[in-house]
């Protein structure tokens, strides 16, 4: 772990954390990089650093009729076990003869992250979005906390790369799946 992470990391010590997981975001990005987050190590590689609150998990599911619904309905059901699941249905948009799945959870996100910041000191954003350049202006300007955002480097806007984050590949030997 680089040393400029462990400075980030001892500045967690004590604070109240909520982490909130965009999934989709995060799938895409281990698809790339040919190995998966455990989230169960990710929760307590985070939980070492302060006192976390919450952990959420945002999933967009696909119709039962779609052959990815079982294996996702599967992962899901593991996931629950250790994270507060948070789900919505798969959209499917239909561009010519072709269609695209999409399953944006940035708005749910962001709104739970301003129903719960009272509650929290330093929120956690698994995502590399740009999107989320806003909510992190929110937090740190209107609410004075904190927030970092955690993704694979090759998947982190450079706009969040300008603010607090952590690059998921930097730790893989801490998170990873390790498939026996």
């Amino acid at each position: 772990m680089k040393i400029l992470l462990k400075k980030l990391l001892k500045k967690f010590n004590g604070l109240r954390i909520g982490v909130f997981i965009d999934s989709s975001n995060i799938y895409h990005a281990q698809k790339r990089s040919g190995w998966k987050v455990d989230y169960k190590k990710l929760k307590n590689f985070i939980s070492k650093y302060g006192n976390l609150k919450i952990y959420n998990f945002y999933a967009a599911v696909p119709r039962k009729s779609d052959p990815a619904y079982a294996p996702t309905n599967k992962y899901l059901n593991a996931v629950r076990k250790i994270a507060r699941l948070k789900t919505k249905p798969l959209k499917y948009i239909k561009e010519g003869n072709k269609i695209y799945k999409k399953g944006d959870v940035d708005l749910e996100i962001a709104i739970d992250v301003v129903r719960s910041i009272d509650n929290l000191d330093l929120v956690v954003v698994t995502s590399g979005d740009s999107d989320y350049l806003e909510l992190k202006n929110w937090v740190t300007k209107d609410k004075n906390k904190k927030i970092v955002f955690a993704a694979f480097e090759n998947n982190m806007a450079w706009e969040i790369r300008q603010c607090w984050h952590i690059y998921l590949n930097r730790i893989k030997d801490k998170i990873e799946v390790i498939i026996k």
